[in-house]
């Protein structure tokens, strides 16, 4: 008859109900990352930070063999894990990041949802991959993502005045084990802080112009800058654009094409217009404000047809988008 007492307070503490065995804080050393809201009544499950990373993020449908076209970001990484309230589907909690992203100046680079996104296994496990799980809670952070249903959500935004990323992985999850985690919305949030590149050949004197083409019949140009997606040229290029003007003065026979470059980003229709464009805009400029004959000048543009580094990182890409001139 003794056994009844035990049994029954057994009985007790099974029946405690899932409320109480909820998430009410942050974990211990986490924070948001800087700059950046949570979803109201969210915490904090899983925290990493690192110096400097890289992660290979999707631009496309997810299989089980990854995604046909990805991009790998460099830079400081912050990785947050968010538990948020159930009643919070993960398109409204998208729908808030978006909103908030683009208020900050972000541009979204991919996004999909449900299906769209590829099988919810896949695509959480090619984002959460299980050598790259968090224990910052123990097992429970571990264990997100165990059994995602495919109402799920992603967003790659990148904000070009800063060089910021953010990755975006939402998913609603149905794995009962722990009652913590058991249908809740799990947010998973990556924020990449690019860093500042060092341009080769940044700023090309009228003398090397002269040396390049003598050589090489071309020289490459990073010193014009133009607005993201832009044919909008940046004050910052006026002084290259000068010492064109002093480098095509000093050789009055000569005629150059000048040829716009793009990276890999985006479709081969849209980069070879925006090549083309910015081409001919370099072109304007040196006419309208720097007194260049307009029959010395060719415009054109070959778009990402002839790459100088891999398209796989920013500093490859970042040499990839450039002017040149040819000689004629």
């Amino acid at each position: 008859m003794r056994i009844f007492p035990l049994f029954a307070l057994l009985i007790a503490s099974l029946a405690i109900p899932a409320s109480a065995q909820t998430i009410q804080s942050d974990a211990p050393g986490t924070s948001d990352p800087s700059g950046l809201k949570r979803i109201e009544g969210a915490f904090i499950i899983g925290y990493d930070q690192s110096g400097f990373d890289d992660m290979k993020v999707p631009l496309s449908t997810v299989g089980y063999d990854g995604p046909e076209k990805s991009v790998t970001i460099e830079g400081p990484r912050t990785r947050v894990i968010y538990l948020v309230p159930g009643d919070r589907s993960p398109l409204e909690v998208i729908r808030n990041y978006e909103a908030e992203l683009t208020t900050l100046g972000f541009e979204t680079t991919f996004t999909c949802g449900g299906k769209d996104c590829g099988p919810a296994s896949a695509m959480s496990q090619y984002l959460y991959p299980r050598e790259g799980q968090l224990k910052t809670r123990g097992r429970i952070t571990a264990s997100v993502f165990s059994l995602p249903r495919d109402d799920q959500r992603y967003l790659l935004a990148t904000n070009p005045e800063t060089n910021r990323t953010v990755s975006i992985y939402v998913a609603f999850e149905t794995f009962d084990h722990f009652p913590e985690l058991h249908e809740k919305t799990i947010v998973l949030m990556d924020v990449i802080d690019g860093q500042p590149l060092t341009r080769r050949m940044e700023f090309v004197s009228a003398e090397k112009m002269a040396l390049s083409l003598d050589a090489d019949g071309r020289v490459s140009l990073y010193g014009i800058h133009f607005d993201h997606d832009s044919d909008a040229l940046k004050p910052e290029s006026d002084p290259t654009l000068e010492e064109i003007a002093k480098f095509l003065g000093a050789a009055p026979d000569l005629r150059v094409f000048v040829v716009g470059h793009t990276d890999m980003t985006g479709g081969y229709d849209y980069n070879i217009a925006l090549s083309q464009r910015r081409a001919k805009a370099v072109v304007q400029a040196l006419t309208a404000r720097h007194g260049v004959a307009a029959d010395r000048l060719d415009s054109a543009g070959v778009g990402p047809l002839a790459p100088v580094a891999e398209n796989e990182t920013e500093a490859g890409r970042a040499l990839n988008r450039r002017v040149e001139l040819v000689r004629r």
